[in-house]
């Protein structure tokens, strides 16, 4: 793959103008996508064209570039992701009816986990996870509950690295992380009162395959007042969690990175 003048190949050039999308950011002018995936204006329009053409970009009525249609035929064809989100779906569909506010599937993604289906009503609390978005792993229950079944060398190198604080709640000190994962390992569940927003708590439980390893994590962000109750929130969490497990078995299917 040739190079351009700066070095970057054309794969990485590719990948910073998809990279450019985000939940935030769901369309751009070409102006802002050039600036976003830091490449010249005229280099932009030319891949923004390319792209066009095989669908993997598309423009709106109002001229703004989108995701086209071809990456999501890509994404469906072959991406784990997304077969493990279809077999979850029914079961997090009763977790939500149950719970009435935000039900999320998550997976680990390097420093964050990135959500993979969600599930909002309404009149649900504030939740700032969105499918195909990504949060930090330390302060999403979801997070917390694949870091504690990660290798320890996973979670070591996590703890080093920088912790972003949300709210006052946020729990940034290493010694305390530590500590918090060793009980949700023991406990295989996560709830967390005000980590990323005010008066809202997330729960979480871990998601097994058929040999025992951890592969995603299902959570329930609900008002830490207005709520059916953590016990029962938690037995539906895990009831769902079995379900989405023997239904991996039953399939003889297996999730990998």
């Amino acid at each position: 793959m040739a190079n351009s003048p700066s070095g970057d190949s054309m794969i990485d050039r590719l990948v910073r103008v998809l990279g450019a999308f985000d939940p935030d950011h769901p369309s751009l002018t070409t102006e802002e996508l050039a600036g976003r995936a830091q490449l010249p204006k005229s280099t932009a329009y030319r891949l923004i064209n390319d792209m066009m053409s095989h669908d993997l970009l598309q423009r709106d009525p109002s001229g703004r570039v989108r995701i086209g249609v071809g990456m999501w035929e890509l994404s469906n064809r072959a991406s784990d992701a997304v077969e493990l989100a279809s077999l979850a779906r029914p079961h997090m569909i009763a977790v939500h009816d149950f719970v009435g506010e935000n039900t999320q599937l998550g997976i680990l993604r390097e420093r964050e986990v990135l959500f993979i289906e969600r599930m909002s009503k309404p009149m649900a609390v504030i939740n700032r996870s969105r499918t195909a978005g990504r949060l930090p792993a330390h302060a999403s229950s979801c997070g917390l509950v694949l870091l504690a079944h990660a290798p320890r060398h996973v979670r070591e190198a996590y703890l080093r690295g920088a912790l972003t604080a949300f709210t006052e709640r946020t729990t940034t000190d290493p010694t305390v992380l530590r500590r918090m994962l060793q009980t949700i390992r023991t406990y295989h569940c996560a709830e967390l009162v005000g980590h990323i927003d005010d008066g809202t708590t997330g729960v979480a439980v871990p998601v097994f395959d058929g040999s025992g390893l951890t592969i995603a994590g299902l959570g329930v962000v609900v008002d830490s007042e207005r709520n059916v109750g953590m016990p029962a929130i938690m037995q539906a969490l895990r009831a769902a969690s079995a379900g989405i497990t023997q239904d991996l078995i039953s399939q003889g299917r297996s999730v990998t990175d």
